[in-house]
């Protein structure tokens, strides 16, 4: 049988989004050893590794759920379910989940396993971990299991040791099923219980389910047929995820960009996964603030999480394209039209509507114009919010993975898939800046719209520039020696990375600018949809026109010339 790029990968969409880490607003998932100096790169395959994935719901979708026909033979089959009661432990400042490690003791009827786990990075972008088990009996953990292991170093710190103490507990029912279909077999695991952190609890409905036999695709297709029937939705927060929430009395947040980092010898193939699966945990990670609207900025994070994964289809094209790509790209564009209204509304309130009324408070017409404004943005975020909420995203989502996983882009010979993504990512970064060098040659010149195309020609190569920043961090440099080869990458690396920032900071700057002329064409059309007859409002609108917006115009323009030519002739950091 022809071994396929979908045979040897991985997915692991199950559990992790920088497990046991604090809550940070920017998360780091990335730990991969880059290739000795030494050696040249080639694409190195993934091991034949188990599929798997999650589904979140609530504890009444469940039992709905297993009424459902086709779950009937699996679950007259399935053993009683088990009660288990495991204890996080922690130091009182939280020195495991800072070093990004879990320890826990799980009781399972007379049975008590201590487990330690610990994020190991991102091997092409999976969420995969170092995880140490032994049968243990007390209430409390023996670190002396622990010798001799990754986690020696950390556990043998006098304050670890003497510091360690339970910080939440898990309690759960734990039943398992095994559904099969012709030659597709997969367990499900469903757990139903609560995490508790001191006076705070939440109950918790999960499903696991991890493919034995058949192909990706047949355990999405299951994954879809149970969204079908009730409300579940993709999920990667961890139960320790949950725990740490509640200890620290967190509300919904707000998650920015999850970081990927990428081995130069892994396929193109592998680092579309990657970064595909960074951007839609970034996605999920907001849907909780995103549904609540409880969190400053939710809706701006989802649309950036959106345009960096239709960014990334988009970048990755001539790597991913079969008969699916245009209607994943398709789907998440519509969700992202679904958040836009409320989220321009935010940005033209907070950048106009705000400031005039702070500088004029008593103005009735201005006044006037902040209600509408308030108002129509209450509606837009209602819009948003049942788009979050209805069968059509939480679909997209699991298909979204399933193509991702198990597309049709992975079968069958594919040079420009299996190349190395570091030949494909230079090869890309510099046809994208050439073309920004061409297209924005005269910007003085452009129209709005066009100058707009190119302004988004130039979000598409930030976006790439960090999507392949590792990807080039450690050049390949020969040396006599293997001490001047390492001296000798150093000093490239250190080049690199100094004409990565430098490249980044410009294409910020040019964005920016190009942004703020585009605001300021759009501010000329902010009427738009509002009510015509309405004398008051006019008379606001009219009081919003910027006296200095001329000005303004000139300013940026010519801060953008500048930055566009800076960036044509800017040293490119993929060949030092």
């Amino acid at each position: 049988m022809e071994e396929t790029f979908a045979s040897r990968s991985r997915l692991r969409l199950l559990g992790r989004m920088n497990d046991d880490h604090p809550p940070v607003t920017t998360m780091d998932t990335t730990a991969l050893t880059p290739a000795e100096p030494e050696k040249e790169p080639a694409p190195q395959p993934s091991p034949p590794r188990e599929i798997e994935l999650k589904l979140e719901l609530a504890p009444a979708d469940w039992k709905r759920l297993a009424r459902a026909p086709f779950l009937a033979e699996p679950l007259a089959a399935a053993a009683k379910a088990k009660r288990t009661e495991a204890t996080y432990f922690d130091t009182p400042d939280g020195r495991l989940r800072k070093a990004g490690v879990s320890l826990r003791l799980r009781r399972t009827g007379a049975k008590t396993v201590q487990t330690a786990k610990a994020s190991e990075g991102v091997a092409a972008g999976l969420f995969d971990r170092t995880e140490v088990e032994a049968e243990t009996a007390g209430e409390t953990p023996d670190l002396a299991l622990l010798d001799g292991t990754p986690f020696e170093a950390l556990f043998s710190k006098r304050k670890v040791r003497e510091g360690i103490a339970p910080a939440f507990t898990v309690s759960m029912r734990r039943r398992t099923l095994i559904v099969t279909d012709g030659g597709f077999v997969a367990e499900m695991v469903v757990d139903e219980g609560s995490v508790t952190a001191g006076e705070r609890s939440e109950p918790v409905c999960e499903i696991e389910l991890e493919l034995r036999a058949g192909a990706a695709a047949d355990l999405f297709a299951f994954a879809r047929r149970i969204a079908e029937s009730v409300p579940a939705r993709l999920g990667f927060r961890t139960k320790s995820d949950r725990g740490y929430a509640l200890l620290a009395g967190e509300a919904s947040r707000v998650v920015k960009k999850i970081e990927v980092a990428l081995d130069p010898a892994m396929s193109a193939g592998a680092a579309f996964q990657a970064i595909a699966r960074a951007c839609l945990a970034q996605l999920v990670a907001n849907e909780e603030a995103l549904r609540s609207l409880g969190a400053p900025g939710a809706i701006h994070q989802s649309r950036v999480a959106l345009r960096r994964l239709r960014a990334a289809i988009s970048l990755f094209k001539i790597v991913v394209e079969d008969e699916r790509r245009r209607a994943v790209s398709a789907e998440l564009k519509w969700m992202a039209n679904a958040l836009g209204a409320a989220r321009d509304l935010d940005v033209q309130i907070a950048t106009m509507v705000e400031p005039a009324r702070a500088a004029e408070p008593d103005d009735p017409d201005l006044a006037h114009l902040a209600a509408a404004f308030a108002a129509r943005r209450e509606a837009a975020l209602a819009d948003a919010r049942e788009a979050s909420l209805g069968e059509r995203y939480r679909l997209m989502l699991v298909d979204t993975a399933a193509w991702i996983e198990a597309g049709a882009w992975l079968e069958g010979e594919r040079p420009q898939r299996d190349a190395p993504v570091a030949e494909f990512a230079a090869r890309l970064l510099r046809k994208k800046r050439k073309r920004i060098a061409r297209e924005g040659a005269d910007l003085a010149a452009l129209d709005a719209d066009t100058r707009h195309e190119v302004r988004i020609e130039v979000k598409k190569l930030r976006y790439a520039t960090e999507f392949f920043e590792s990807v080039f961090a450690t050049p390949h440099v020969a040396g006599e020696t293997a001490k001047e080869a390492r001296k000798q990458a150093k000093k490239a690396a250190r080049k690199a990375t100094a004409r990565h920032a430098a490249m980044l900071s410009l294409l910020e700057t040019l964005q920016e600018d190009l942004g703020a002329l585009n605001d300021l064409a759009v501010g000329a059309r902010m009427s738009e949809g509002f009510d015509a007859s309405d004398e008051a409002l006019a008379r606001g609108f009219a009081k919003l026109a910027r006296p200095d917006a001329e000005e303004a115009f000139e300013e940026h323009m010519a801060a953008a010339v500048k930055a566009h030519r800076k960036l044509a002739n800017a040293n490119p950091f993929w060949s030092v």
